[in-house]
Order: C-alpha cells, then sequence, then structure tokens
C-alpha cells in the first residue's frame, strides 16, 4: 500500500481537536487523520490491523495463566514471555512482529537468555528439531535463523484470506503450540525416544492447521 501527500483545509479548531487525540493515542497528526478516515470509510490499514491483531492476541493471553502478554513501543511488535521447565525456570521472551509492507507476513522471535553451556546446547538443538519437523510435516518452504540460544521464524501469508481476529488466533496458536513443543522436548530430555516424543506431538498439534 503506497502512500501520497495530499493537501486538505481544514478548520483549525478542528485540527487542535486531532491533535489532542494524536497525543492520547501516542501517534502523529497524519497518522490521527489516516485512522479517522479509515474508520470512516470501514478500511483497515495496515496499522490498525496490527492493532486489532495485538489486542486480539492480548486477550486471548489473558486466559492462559502460563503466558505473560508485553506491549512494546511499535504498533507492529508485541511480545509474550513464558517460563521453560529446566531448573531455574529461565524466562523465555516470543516476539511476534507483523510486517507493514513486505512480501512476508511478519516473524516470530525466540530469546531465551542465559549463559549456561549446558542450556545453549539443549535449546539449540531443540530449535534445530522443530526447524526439521517443520520443513517435513508443516511447511517445507520456511525460513528458519537459528543462533544458539535464539531462534527466528519468518512466517508467510495465509493462502486463504483471513480477518484480524482470525489471524491473531493463527499466529497464538503458533506460539502456544512452539511453547508446548519445547515443554515437551525438556520433559524428555532423558528420554532416549525423545525426539520421537516431539514429532508425535508436533503432528498432533498441526494437523489441520493453517499454514504460515
Amino acid at each position: 500500500m503506497g502512500k501520497s501527500v495530499y493537501s486538505l483545509l481544514l478548520n483549525d479548531e478542528v485540527v487542535d481537536l486531532i491533535d489532542k487525540m494524536a497525543i492520547m493515542n501516542g501517534t502523529s497528526r497524519s497518522n490521527m487523520v489516516e485512522k479517522i478516515l479509515a474508520d470512516a470509510v470501514r478500511y483497515e490499514t495496515p496499522e490498525i490491523r496490527a492493532t486489532n491483531v495485538f489486542s486480539e492476541i492480548e486477550r486471548i493471553l489473558s486466559g492462559v495463566p502460563t503466558m505473560r502478554y508485553l506491549e512494546q513501543p511499535s504498533s507492529y511488535m508485541a511480545s509474550i514471555m513464558s517460563a521453560l521447565s529446566y531448573r531455574y525456570n529461565p524466562a523465555i521472551r516470543y516476539s511476534v512482529e507483523i510486517f507493514p509492507n513486505s512480501r512476508h507476513l511478519g516473524q516470530l522471535k525466540v530469546i531465551l537468555r542465559t549463559q549456561n553451556p549446558e542450556l545453549i546446547e539443549h535449546i539449540s538443538d531443540f530449535y534445530s528439531l522443530y526447524a526439521l519437523l517443520e520443513k517435513k510435516y508443516y511447511n517445507e518452504n520456511a525460513i528458519h535463523i537459528i543462533e544458539k540460544s535464539k531462534f527466528t521464524r519468518l512466517f508467510t501469508f495465509p493462502k486463504t484470506t483471513v480477518t484480524s481476529k482470525q489471524l491473531a488466533s493463527i499466529l497464538t496458536a503458533f506460539v502456544r503450540d512452539f511453547d508446548e513443543l519445547l515443554a515437551v522436548y525438556f520433559s524428555n530430555l532423558t528420554n532416549p525416544n525423545g525426539f520421537a516424543v516431539v514429532e508425535k506431538r508436533f503432528l498432533e498439534l498441526k494437523t489441520n492447521k493453517i499454514i504460515i
């Protein structure tokens, strides 16, 4: 979606009110005017769509005691906090980002802050296993970036048109599935068939899921 410069003749009092609204919403005058006009013609701009998606994700996660939703400075990004079931229960952050103008829908970044070499090795092994399972059973074109305790997964656009509410459900399910598989993996570290257990649960979770 492109943008152009337009010249409008507006009443000063109207502009003052728009500026106050912009300040209250933490945005610029131009963005506020665009939002007002988009609402009037019932058009969902990329920024409004991202806001609607993250608001719905926050609503969904409000009923999930094991996860905590965190807003970010960017309108196109939010984070979800969880705890890893391993010794001191280190925090793991899922950063979900929606790209406003890109051939990719967005991305998921998974960050585990630790200096423990054993934990880094385990989490890196899980990332590799997860990427392998995705390409085999879910999305053969999925793009993964693995950097020790960090993991990035680019999202592709669904092949079918989805609403903001549906997209929120898809993204939330993706993160929750990832988090569950991570828990399954760590609970089977000493199990010689641990990889097979993770694979089985992956297939159960991903069957009939919309591909992103």
